[in-house]
């Protein structure tokens, strides 16, 4: 099996700066691009993938929302995860989550984003890609996903019955 890789299209390469540390204690690789092409191309190898889209929600024209479509559609084994670049307000952000998920986003997330946050969704999808990959035993000699830093407990809180 070809190393796990997270593919990443964006443009100021802060992502895949977050991943990085991520990716070196899990033995995955990032691939970083910033053409659509290349990062449908790195889909549609043979290896273990999540894909992690930078969008623009003020360009609904932006190429990045046809590489959703198209990755979901010729490579429907890679995640796809859509990043918004913008703050939004809520009901635009519900209007872009619901469009990203009908294209095949399995994800999608807004600022602000923390490291943690990312390295979760990532590291939870890309396990279970190489788990579908390697199968069941097997799996279970492939490094845990680190454990988030900043655990949320609701029993905590002081939340009224």
């Amino acid at each position: 099996m070809k190393s796990p890789r997270v593919i990443v299209l964006e443009l100021d390469g802060w992502l895949a700066r977050q991943l990085r540390e991520l990716a070196a204690e899990s033995r995955w690789l990032v691939r970083p691009t910033r053409s659509v092409d290349t990062a449908l191309s790195l889909t549609r190898e043979r290896s273990p993938a999540v894909l992690l889209v930078q969008f623009d929600p003020h360009n609904d024209a932006h190429p990045s929302l046809a590489l959703i479509a198209d990755a979901h559609r010729l490579a429907p084994d890679v995640p796809v995860v859509a990043v918004a670049d913008s703050k939004l307000p809520d009901a635009d952000r519900a209007a872009w989550t619901a469009a990203l998920l009908d294209l095949g986003a399995r994800y999608v997330l807004f600022p602000p984003l923390t490291k943690p946050v990312l390295e979760d969704v990532v590291s939870g999808l890309l396990t279970a890609a190489v788990r579908r990959v390697v199968g069941g035993d097997a799996a279970a000699a492939l490094p845990a996903p680190r454990p988030s830093s900043g655990v949320i407990d609701l029993a905590d809180e002081d939340v009224d019955p």
